[in-house]
Parts: C-alpha cells; structure tokens; sequence
C-alpha cells in the first residue's frame, strides 16, 4: 500500500526542494561475527541472509521507503528485495531478480533461492521485465572487499519519468573478511539527500547492524 505524504506540511519539504537529485553514498565496515557464526551452524548461504537484513532495515523505517508515485510523494508498506545475480550462460553478464519480502527469514530464504534459480538461467537484464518501485536495490562484489566504494547513479536510473522517481538506498556489500578475531563486512550505500541526510545514513547502519547481532 502506498500513503502519500502532505507536501505543503511535510517537515522535509524544504530540503527536498533543494536537494532533490543529489545522492552520496558512505562506506561503513560492519561486524557479522554472530551471522557468520550462524551460517556455519545453520549451513546456510550469505546471499539471501544479508538480503534479508538489507530489506528487513529499509522496512523498519519509512525513512527509506520514499518514492514518487504518479506525482505525488509518499512511501509503501513494505519494500521487496531487488537484486543482482550472474547469469549461467554468460557470467561476465548479470541480471536483476526480485524476491518478495517475508519477515519469517525461513520463507525468504527458501523463496530467494528458488528465485535466484530462475534468474541465473535466464539471459537477459531484468528477470521480471521491469524496474520494480516498491523494492530496494542490493548488489554484491563476492570476490572482492572494498574499504570505499563511489556509486555514480544517474537520476535516469531511479527515474523513469518526471512522475514517479525511487529515493530508496542502494546497498553494495563486499567480500566479509577476518581481523582481530571478528569478521567484518564492507557496505557502501547510496543514499538520496532529498529524503536521507548524515543523520538518516547513521541510523541505517545502526539498523544494519542490529539485524546482524540479531543472529
């Protein structure tokens, strides 16, 4: 369900006036000790869990939520994951699959990778033929950790038309890596400063993290 926000009363309304198309993204090591700890007992794969941390923060908070939809401006319910996979015929390709949010981990978990099946024997960009509004992008570089990384998103990527526009985040994660006995993991986020300022960058993190203790 999609609820529109009171523009004229909006408390963001002039800082989305002024800042509506610039993005920034921050790079943040976070802790997965207890995730990865999980995944050993449990045997399960690191794909579909960050996903779900991912997705489960976003819907914790409107916040990271917003859209325009048809013109006017508000946020949905709930968003579903969007994200990348190589494709089998040609690895060096990638495409798009989403997976419907479930906030039972087993049903996701069980529903992504049937998903991420379909996808991968699939040859072309987006599984579902389209760019989805109510999900929120993730990607990963599974062979390779970053301590930075700049996302240059063009405002044509989020926006397909003057109407409708996506202000969601956009989450990479890297390859996880041991130091001091921890294991950590590399995200950059992109972030829309029309709706997400440092402050609402510090929370998702925050959010982000407490997902993965939450193992």
């Amino acid at each position: 369900m999609f609820h529109e926000i009171d523009y004229e009363s909006w408390d963001r309304k002039e800082i989305y006036q002024l800042y509506d198309g610039f993005t920034y993204s921050i790079t943040a090591e976070l802790d997965m000790t207890v995730l990865r700890s999980y995944m050993r007992r449990e045997h399960r794969k690191f794909y579909p869990l960050i996903c779900w941390i991912i997705t489960t923060a976003v819907n914790e908070d409107a916040d990271y939520r917003i859209v325009k939809k048809d013109g006017k401006l508000g946020y949905f319910d709930k968003l579903h994951t969007s994200y990348t996979l190589r494709r089998n015929a040609r690895p060096h390709l990638f495409t798009h699959m989403v997976t419907e949010y479930h906030d039972d981990l087993d049903v996701y978990y069980h529903q992504f990778l049937k998903d991420k099946s379909l996808a991968e024997a699939e040859d072309r960009l987006y599984y579902y033929g389209e760019v989805l509004q109510d999900t929120v992008d993730i990607s990963v570089t599974p062979d390779i950790s970053f301590q930075s990384l700049s996302l240059c998103i063009p405002a044509s990527f989020y926006q397909k038309d003057p109407e409708n526009m996506r202000y969601t985040p956009f989450t990479t994660v890297g390859r996880f890596y041991e130091r001091d006995g921890r294991i950590w993991l590399p995200a950059a986020v992109n972030f829309h400063h029309a709706v997400n300022d440092g402050y609402h960058a510090e929370k998702f993190f925050k959010l982000l993290q407490k997902q993965l203790n939450s193992f």
